[in-house]
């Protein structure tokens, strides 16, 4: 020290020194001559040797005063527990020290300042003993411009935490910093920059692996009690959470098994959390009606606006009920609108699996699934019960006018019979009464064949399957066509093409000759004058098909659509053909009733050509 400050270095009231690289003492002030319990500064010198090793209590104290001079060239707060040199008893000193060097940069000597602060370690001590019912670690750390950190006060929990000593960590500021999980030290960094820039209260939890190889997680909460440009100033607690963070990943291992298993079932899987208002969605979930997280932004008001309204106050119904405790679990069937905006059925089951103190529900879990085939067919079945019950009726309403019918229809044609035996021929009586037996029986064969066409309809027709000869019967039914010739029209000759050995048709034989009759009697009506009516048979896969062609005028594609409805008789009444109108009606729903079909195809001037198609027996 230079002679010029010689009068401040005397009256320095804390201790100043100024020693050799090697630790030999070359000068010291009687503050620090008191402190180490000596009379003169010269007494002093000649009773130290080595300050490394006769003033530390610490051995390794000396080696990290001396680290940190060589590495930053001055140490700052260094806190150290000493031997007064004369008596040794022990007492608590800050350091402050620097280098001086020569003109090529070599260390010429060291000068520092001492504080006794024995009277703040008392302190210390009791500040130890409140933060020892800490579980965890409290400290005190000052943030320098330079962003360098130095701890001026560490709690003893830190060693059952980290495993290091509160004298490491205060000796070096980074100690704890290496610890940081390679993970999560970019995040940590991150998050304490941003709350010192803007100072707040840092509140983080990370990992750090200790020396061991020991991992834990850390909840760390800094809060700034000064800061000024030069330094920044921040108390805060450290706390173990490693527990708490394995209950919650096995907790989360066990949601993700659970969501897993829900989700292997094809089932979309929601999430709701009533605390928060957020409800996640898995993925065959927002599949199932065709929209993305962002479209439903995890909020469960989304999805209920896009429910159906008609369904929604029967939703909230059952999802109160099970809130409230009344259900042991929400089920509920509503419609929800897809993207493409449609209407999915869903059955949407739920269960409340956490609840608040007050009991309040505060998550809920449940599960999706797709049940839009099941209702549609449900309603398909409504519909068919419907129908079936209205055919039922019908059908048992036309049998009761069947029979009210028949009874008196059949006493006029009996009488119309017997006036007409008694008749003289070729009257004018004789002649009226042959209108009334012809319109009777036109009536009685109406009303047979509205109640088979009902019969029909309603799946209510009796059949008698057998395994029939199909030739036999076509030749039967041609028979019964040319014994009741129309009025008026020549005879019709019949055209064969029948190859040997057709395997045997499967069908009733009085509805199958009774369709054959109609079809032939129809070729007849409308052929032209002196026409022949075509006849085929052929196996064609594992049926047999009979076909009747005329040569008559033909139908349009109108007229061909038309055809088979009930009651169409096209122009026939134009042309003097007689009839109920619902032959071909008739023929066709027979036809369909023995497993077979009956179709039509023409074009005008071409005639007609219908196909009759049953099983192989």
């Amino acid at each position: 020290m230079h002679d010029d400050f010689s009068s401040f270095f005397d009256f320095l009231p804390i201790g100043a020194y100024r020693s050799h690289p090697d630790g030999t003492m070359l000068r010291a002030n009687p503050a620090l001559v008191h402190i180490n319990g000596y009379s003169t500064e010269a007494e002093l010198l000649r009773a130290v040797r080595d300050i490394g090793s006769e003033w530390y209590v610490q051995p390794g104290r000396r080696r990290e005063f001396m680290r940190l001079l060589a590495r930053d060239g001055q140490v700052q707060g260094f806190v150290s527990e000493i031997h007064r040199h004369r008596s040794r008893e022990r007492i608590w000193v800050r350091e402050h020290a620097h280098a001086l060097r020569d003109a090529e940069g070599r260390v010429r000597c060291y000068e520092g300042t001492v504080e006794d602060i024995s009277d703040l370690e008392h302190s210390r001590d009791q500040v130890d003993r409140i933060a020892d019912q800490v579980s965890g670690m409290v400290f005190r750390t000052v943030m320098q411009p330079d962003g360098t950190r130095v701890f001026s006060y560490v709690s003893r929990g830190v060693r059952e935490l980290l495993g290091l000593t509160p004298e490491q960590v205060m000796a070096d500021g980074d100690a704890i910093r290496r610890l940081w999980h390679p993970a999560d030290a970019a995040r940590v960094a991150a998050a304490s920059e941003a709350a010192r820039a803007s100072g707040r209260t840092l509140s983080i939890e990370h990992r750090v692996v200790l020396t061991d190889g020991t991992e834990k997680w850390l909840h760390v909460r800094s809060t700034p009690v000064h800061l000024s440009p030069q330094r920044s100033e921040y108390a805060g607690v450290v706390i173990d959470v490693t527990a708490r963070k394995r209950a919650e990943a096995r907790l989360l291992e066990s949601n993700e098994r659970w969501k897993l298993a829900l989700n292997s079932t094809g089932d979309g899987v929601w999430d709701w959390n009533l605390q928060t208002g957020d409800e996640t969605y898995s993925e065959q979930f927002l599949a199932m009606y065709g929209y993305t997280e962002a479209d439903l932004a995890h909020n469960p008001r989304v999805l209920d606006s896009l429910t159906h309204p008609d369904d929604v106050p029967a939703m909230l119904r059952d999802r109160e009920a099970h809130f409230s405790g009344r259900t042991p679990t929400y089920v509920n069937e509503h419609r929800v609108r897809c993207h493409d905006g449609q209407w999915k059925w869903v059955l949407s089951r739920g269960l409340v699996i956490e609840r608040d103190a007050d009991g309040r529900p505060a998550r809920m879990i449940g599960t999706h699934t797709d049940i839009t085939a099941r209702r549609q067919a449900d309603a398909l079945r409504i519909e068919r019960d419907r129908a079936e019950a209205a055919n039922q009726a019908k059908t048992q309403l036309l049998s009761r006018v069947s029979h009210e019918l028949r009874t008196p229809l059949n006493a006029v044609l009996g009488f119309a019979q017997l006036l007409q035996r008694d008749l003289p021929p070729g009257s004018t009586a004789t002649e009226w009464t042959g209108h009334i037996l012809q319109a009777g029986r036109h009536l009685l064969d109406l009303v047979d064949e509205v109640l088979d066409l009902s019969a029909a309809q309603s799946g209510q027709l009796q059949l008698s399957l057998s395994d029939l000869s199909a030739e036999p019967l076509l030749d039967e039914a041609w028979s019964m066509v040319q014994a009741a010739p129309l009025a008026g029209r020549p005879p019709c000759s019949l055209v064969r093409d029948i190859p040997p050995a057709l395997p045997p048709v499967r069908a009733d034989r009085r509805r199958l000759l009774q369709v054959l009759v109609n079809l032939l009697s129809n070729a007849v009506k409308y052929n032209r004058p002196g026409g022949a009516v075509h006849v085929a048979l052929r196996a064609d896969g594992p049926a047999i098909v009979f076909e009747v062609r005329d040569e008559g005028e033909g139908l349009t594609p109108e007229q061909i659509a038309r055809l088979f409805s009930p009651f169409e008789r096209l122009d026939a009444a134009r042309r003097g053909i007689e009839g109920t109108g619902l032959g071909l009606s008739l023929s066709q729903q027979l036809a369909q009733a023995m497993g077979g079909t009956l179709s039509a195809h023409s074009a005008p001037g071409q005639g007609a050509t219908f196909a009759l198609r049953l099983p192989w027996a």
